[in-house]
C-alpha cells in the first residue's frame, strides 16, 4: 500500500462513481442537449429522460413516483424539509434529535432563531431519542418530527418503525435516510411523509439528490419556473438524475448481499485492532450499519490519526465531511455519551461497493504503527 494507491476507505463521505454510473452519465450528456421544458424534441428528450429516471428511484423505493423531487442532495433535502414545512405551516413544532446531521441541526437552529418552536431531544448510548419523549413532545403541539434513520458518523441505526408505531401518526415525520440507503436492504416505514435520500453516498455524481414528500405540506426555498411541481425552481440536473436512477438501482439489487460482506470485512479489521490496541474504544454497535467502524483512542488527535493513515495510504475521516474544519467537537460524538477522554481521537472507517477484501487486509497494522508514533511523539 502506498500514498500513490490509496485504500478509499470513507464512503460515508463520499463513494466513487460505479462505473455503471459513470457510463450513463456520459451517455445523458451526450444525448441531452435540450431543456427538459422545452416543447421541441431534444427538449421532450431531456424529460422522458427525467421521468424514466424517476419511474426507476420510485421503483426502486417502492413509492409514487409521482411524489419526488430531484434536489442538488440530501442538505438541501432536509432543508426542504423542514424549512418548506415551517413556511406552509409557521405555527408547526418542529422536533429533532441531538444526533443529527448538521444539516438537520444547523437548520433547526436557524428556524429557532427565527421564532420557530423546535425541541432538540437527547439521545441515549444508541443514538436514539426517548420515543417516551418524543411522543409527549409532539403531543403538546402539532409537530415536523425530523430524524436521521441512521447515523454516518457512528453508524447508530435508528429503529425508525418502532418510534413511528409510537406515534401513530400525530405528526409530519421526516426521514434522512442518506447513510443507510444502499448499506442495509429498507422498506420505508407506515407513517413516513418525506424521505431524504444523496446520490453520492451510493456511488452516483455528486450534486445530486431527492426529497420525497407531498407537495402540499410544502412551500418551495428556490422560487422561479414550476419545475418539480413547483417545489425547486431551475432547469433540472438531466444527467445527474439519470446516474441517480443507475446508483439507486444498483445500490438497492446489493443492499442485502453488501451488508453481509461489509460487515465480515469490519468484524475482521475490529478484531485484529482490538487484539492489537486493547485500550481502543469502539463506538460503532455491532448491529450498526455494516460498513461503518467508527473508534477512538485516549491521548492522540483524530487530525494525527487520519494525516498518518493518509501517509500510510489509508483514506478514512473523524465524522461528517459537511462539519469537517469546525474547530468544535462532533456533537453527535458527544451526544451519545462518548467518554470525554475519547472524544478528540475519534477516526471512522467507512467501506463501500468499491472496498475489496485484500484493500483492508493492511489497515490494521497500520492504524496500530500510526497509533503507537503517536504515542511516543506525544
Amino acid at each position: 500500500m502506498s500514498a500513490k494507491t490509496p485504500c478509499y476507505l470513507d464512503h460515508n463521505a463520499s463513494a466513487p462513481v460505479r462505473p455503471e454510473v459513470l457510463e450513463a452519465v456520459r451517455e445523458a450528456l451526450e444525448a441531452s442537449v435540450g431543456n427538459p421544458s422545452s416543447m421541441h424534441l431534444e427538449g421532450r428528450r431531456s424529460a422522458a429522460m427525467i421521468d424514466d429516471a424517476r419511474r426507476r428511484i420510485g421503483a426502486a423505493l417502492g413509492i409514487d413516483r409521482r411524489r419526488i423531487v430531484f434536489t442538488s442532495g440530501a442538505t438541501e433535502s432536509n432543508n426542504l424539509a423542514l424549512r418548506g414545512a415551517v413556511a406552509k405551516r409557521p405555527a408547526l413544532r418542529v422536533i429533532t434529535s441531538a444526533a443529527e446531521h448538521v444539516s438537520t441541526l444547523a437548520t433547526v437552529r436557524d428556524l429557532a432563531a427565527h421564532g420557530t418552536d423546535t425541541v432538540v431531544l437527547p439521545v441515549d448510548a444508541a443514538g436514539s431519542p426517548s420515543g417516551r419523549e418524543l411522543m409527549r413532545a409532539a403531543a403538546e403541539r402539532f409537530s415536523l418530527v425530523s430524524l436521521g434513520w441512521a447515523g454516518g458518523e457512528t453508524g447508530h441505526v435508528l429503529d425508525a418503525a418502532a418510534l413511528l408505531k409510537q406515534l401513530a401518526r400525530s405528526a409530519i415525520v421526516h426521514l434522512d435516510a442518506a447513510q443507510i440507503f444502499g448499506r442495509l436492504p429498507l422498506r420505508i416505514p407506515e407513517g413516513v411523509d418525506m424521505l431524504s435520500l444523496s446520490a453520492h453516498k451510493i456511488g452516483g455524481p455528486a450534486g445530486v439528490g431527492l426529497l420525497v414528500a407531498p407537495a402540499e405540506e410544502l412551500h418551495p426555498l428556490i422560487t422561479g419556473g414550476p419545475h418539480e411541481r413547483g417545489l425547486r425552481a431551475g432547469t433540472e440536473n438531466v444527467a445527474g438524475i439519470v446516474g441517480m436512477a443507475v446508483a439507486v438501482t444498483a445500490a438497492t439489487e446489493t443492499a442485502a448481499s453488501e451488508a453481509v460482506r461489509l460487515s465480515a470485512l469490519r468484524e475482521q479489521i475490529w478484531e485484529k485492532i482490538a487484539a492489537a490496541l486493547p485500550d481502543v474504544l469502539r463506538i460503532t454497535p455491532h448491529n450498526g450499519l455494516p460498513n461503518t467502524l467508527t473508534m477512538a483512542v485516549t491521548g492522540i488527535g483524530s487530525d494525527v490519526l487520519i494525516a498518518g493513515l493518509d501517509l500510510e495510504g489509508f483514506c478514512v475521516s473523524s465524522g461528517s465531511a459537511c462539519a469537517a474544519g469546525s474547530p468544535e467537537r462532533s456533537p453527535v460524538i458527544e451526544a451519545i455519551g462518548t467518554p470525554e477522554r475519547y472524544r478528540d481521537g475519534v477516526v471512522r472507517v467507512s467501506m463501500g461497493w468499491s472496498t475489496e477484501a485484500a484493500d483492508v487486509e493492511a489497515f490494521p497494522q497500520a492504524f496500530e504503527r500510526v497509533v503507537r508514533r503517536a504515542k511516543l511523539a506525544a
